[in-house]
């Protein structure tokens, strides 16, 4: 590995460091079971409607999915759900200190699949509803190959192929999260508020396409239409 490789891997490894180190993070980063991968394949290769025209991403292919008897939400975002929501703790007061507030009740509204392939993106947005998650079913690139490439191996900020977070810091400023990917994050899911802007850049010289899962959960009742 020349150096000039080695210097684009360290600037990587920092931007991955960096990550970490946010304090407060609004975003679990969390590892799926088997079991939990197996029931989002089994969504995936089953009822299927588009959902190309309410999305922002610029990719060939998005569906629908089905939570088939809500086991996905019952077995993983429920969880997410309230760690996130408790986390604020003006909810946890009202709810389970002065009980001033009803246990808040959430539904798992949309489920979709994304297939991306080479060349595509998805341009910062965000989701409607209270949260949202993504979660990587498959990669079939590496960061460290796609950030050697020549469109990004010269620069001071190598993204191609990364997922991206946009995370305000007051005044204006907005800092950029990069999550570099590769075969072994696929089963991990990030789940975050529905506010926090995102986006996945395009990769290069590879045939396959890459998979993905997201959702949004809302309220119950407060779902105004579909806009992703």
């Amino acid at each position: 590995m020349s150096k000039e490789e080695k210097s684009e891997e360290e600037k990587t490894e920092e931007q991955i460091n960096q990550m970490h180190q946010i304090e407060n993070a609004p975003w679990l980063d969390l590892r799926l079971t088997k079991e939990e991968m197996d029931y989002l394949w089994d969504d995936i290769n089953g009822k299927q409607s588009d959902a190309k025209k309410y999305l922002a991403g610029q990719n060939s292919k998005s569906k629908f999915i089905e939570d088939k008897d809500n086991w996905f939400y019952e077995n993983v975002m429920k969880e997410c759900i309230e760690y996130l929501y408790y986390k604020d703790w003006n909810n946890y007061y009202n709810v389970h200190v002065v009980k001033s507030a009803p246990p808040p009740v959430f539904e798992l509204k949309e489920l979709w699949v994304n297939y991306q392939k080479q060349h595509e993106f998805n341009p910062a947005h965000n989701h409607s509803g209270l949260f949202s998650f993504v979660v990587f079913m498959k990669i079939p690139t590496h960061w460290k190959e796609q950030h050697a490439l020549p469109i990004s191996a010269n620069s001071n900020a190598p993204v191609a192929s990364n997922f991206e977070f946009l995370l305000g810091t007051g005044a204006g400023r907005v800092q950029a999260i990069p999550i570099p990917l590769c075969s072994e994050d696929e089963g991990r899911m990030l789940f975050f508020p529905a506010w926090l802007k995102h986006q996945v850049y395009p990769f290069y010289e590879c045939e396959e396409e890459r998979i993905t899962v997201s959702g949004n959960i809302f309220f119950p009742g407060t779902h105004q239409g579909r806009r992703l």
